[in-house]
């Protein structure tokens, strides 16, 4: 398996995205733990009960979701397989404005952990950040060759990544079975899942 293909980029999102205790399948624990997780990042290590509840509440409404699209066995957690199979159903071939209203959210509240002054745009430094945060990599070239590769000329001129691109860029990775469009990129150089 090639890393940015569609399979391994949806293994991606289920093991260092979505499964936070890192168990190997989700469940509502790591949804309670990504409202957690967002609301300390987004305050920048501050903690307010009014954001963790309104992303708890959005979060568990995901896991919802999730479960209802992929949960096949109904035992209350889904593997990589099942995930997989609800995102082609559901995400491949379809735009951001498509998505379920809670993914929505999701990959809005990504883009708002990632883009750490608050400005409004992810840039390479921001992106390195979110990667080094996340995977262990000896060599900087290899992210920011893949930063360079989500860029259009607009991204250049404005300096970076808009959340508006980064909703397009976030559906790409999850709903394009082709390995070669910008989206692939949206997460640095990927590992390769057995």
């Amino acid at each position: 398996m090639e890393p940015f293909e569609w399979s391994n980029r949806v293994h991606f999102i289920v093991t260092y995205m979505y499964d936070t205790d890192n168990n190997g399948y989700l469940d509502v624990c790591d949804f309670e733990c990504l409202a957690l997780k967002y609301t300390i990042q987004e305050g920048k290590g501050a903690y307010d009960t009014e954001v963790h509840e309104k992303k708890k509440q959005a979060m568990i409404k995901l896991w919802n979701e999730i479960a209802e699209l992929a949960d096949f066995n109904k035992d209350g957690q889904v593997t990589v397989e099942e995930f997989k199979q609800a995102v082609q159903n559901v995400c491949v071939g379809k735009t951001f404005d498509s998505f379920p209203d809670s993914l929505k959210y999701a990959i809005t509240s990504k883009f708002n952990t990632t883009d750490v002054n608050n400005d409004g745009l992810i840039t390479v430094e921001e992106y390195r950040l979110e990667y080094v945060s996340r995977s262990a990599i000896s060599n900087i070239t290899e992210i920011d060759e893949c930063f360079e590769k989500l860029l259009t000329v607009d991204d250049r001129r404005v300096g970076g990544i808009n959340l508006c691109r980064y909703q397009e860029l976030f559906a790409e990775f999850i709903g394009s079975p082709e390995p070669k469009v910008p989206g692939v990129y949206l997460f640095g150089p990927l590992p390769v899942f057995g």
